[in-house]
């Protein structure tokens, strides 16, 4: 009995994992608030979480605070732009419905496609901002295109919280207690369970550090030495 209560249970450490993801989502929702800071919000959360797949987490307020100052200025100007693009889509597609029949489909289809195009880039536009440090044209550009050469990743990606809100909606019950999951834990568990996939898309993007360490023992005398350095490295040699 007394292991279950052990830090080191796997019981104990699964809690402490869901009570970290419960802070971190009230976090995220609090920042959310104001509107205009859902961008750095959603950055702030995974940065953390992906940290946390990575066992680099630390203190998750202060992570998610550090976070979310750091990458203020980008987010905001990101999510800016994203949800005006956002707004102008909408408006285009309710637009379709003024024009002739023959016309209507295609230009939904057309819609739809800039649609496509507009998820994906919003899927991953956030988590590349917690995890690389670029400009705003840039970090559009390499978001859109790493969620489209990483095709199937972005599909899994998509399909955990489309999942979850499909099983919240599916009846009265459901929504209650999908209402109350989103509340304690929802944003911030899809977060986590994508960063898993995230770490394995980014790290074809992230720089190798080579790192050239040699062996110790592994000493080469240049070929021209000086009286001094040579008694350095005889003093050397007897300490061997």
């Amino acid at each position: 009995m007394s292991g279950f209560f052990n830090m080191d249970s796997p019981v104990m450490r699964f809690l402490s994992r869901v009570c970290d993801l419960m802070i971190l989502n009230f976090m995220c929702l609090i920042c959310c608030i104001p509107i205009v800071t859902i961008g750095a919000s959603v950055t702030a959360l995974y940065s953390v979480t992906l940290k946390m797949v990575r066992g680099e987490e630390s203190y998750i307020f202060k992570g998610f605070l550090k976070a979310f100052k750091e990458n203020f200025k980008i987010s905001t100007i990101i999510w800016l732009l994203l949800a005006v693009l956002g707004l102008l889509i909408f408006a285009d597609y309710k637009a379709t419905q003024f024009l002739p029949d023959n016309m209507k489909n295609i230009f939904r289809i057309l819609v739809g496609v800039v649609i496509t195009f507009y998820l994906l880039l919003m899927t991953y536009v956030f988590p590349y901002v917690a995890r690389f440090e670029n400009n705003v044209k840039n970090t559009l550009k390499n978001a859109l295109l790493i969620s489209i050469l990483n095709l199937p990743h972005t599909v899994l990606v998509v399909c955990i919280p489309v999942g979850i809100v499909f099983i919240t909606m599916f009846n009265s019950t459901t929504l209650v207690y999908g209402s109350l999951f989103w509340f304690l834990i929802g944003l911030s568990f899809i977060a986590f369970c994508n960063s898993y996939i995230f770490r394995k898309v980014f790290a074809k993007y992230e720089p190798q550090e080579e790192e050239e360490q040699g062996n110790p023992d592994d000493y080469t005398v240049p070929e021209e030495i000086t009286p001094d350095k040579q008694d350095v490295i005889e003093e050397i040699e007897e300490k061997k």
